[in-house]
């Protein structure tokens, strides 16, 4: 395992997703990627500035690029030949993912992590999960 964990962010609601995809590349010692997908009508500058209060001042790369959310994660994790993709899920309660990390588990060529909207943003999101 040496690819990137890539880290989907939808708004800057995404700081637990964040967090998680932080720890996950920390834990393995993994590059870590975070990916903005644009609306038709959206702002890239803004996008760029909400990607850099979520991520934070840590060393990462960041994309923003255009498309179907679900869409250009699973490409970009397989162009980058990623380790994890880490995506967040704003699903209806009825539902148990959201559309997009519905599609991204059932697609991706890697490890996919679902971040329900109820991580806790400030402690770490893995100190009780096991390393393997």
């Amino acid at each position: 395992m040496s690819g990137p964990v890539i880290c989907g962010i939808e708004d800057v609601n995404g700081a637990g997703v964040a967090r998680v995809a932080r720890d996950l590349a920390e834990r393995y010692q993994l590059p870590l990627l975070y990916l903005h997908v644009l609306d038709r009508d959206a702002d890239g500058e803004q996008a760029t500035r909400m990607l850099h209060e979520v991520a934070g001042a840590e060393m990462h790369e960041i994309l923003i690029e255009s498309g179907h959310p679900a869409d250009r994660l699973i490409e970009l994790a397989g162009e980058r030949d990623a380790s994890f993709l880490v995506v967040g899920n704003h699903g209806p309660r009825s539902s148990l993912l959201g559309s997009v990390s519905a599609e991204v588990s059932r697609r991706a060529p890697c490890r996919v992590i679902v971040v329900p909207p109820t991580v806790d943003v400030a402690g770490s999101a893995l100190s009780g999960a096991a390393a393997s």
